[in-house]
């Protein structure tokens, strides 16, 4: 396993362009507790999803 990223500080504001998420604070921001991104397969950022995405 990778550790590029490991003892980084967390980001304050996820930025989310998914205005039809509940955890969407209309600003751009996710307000999820916690996020969750997938595929564990991606190579790309076109290859990744949120999985915290929940609609409204």
């Amino acid at each position: 396993m990778s550790t590029i990223g490991q003892n980084k500080p967390t980001i304050s504001c996820v930025e989310c362009d998914a205005v039809n998420c509940i955890h969407n604070n209309h600003e751009n921001c996710c307000t999820a507790r916690n996020i969750k991104i997938g595929t564990h397969s991606a190579c790309t950022c076109s290859e990744t999803v949120c999985q915290s995405f929940q609609a409204k």
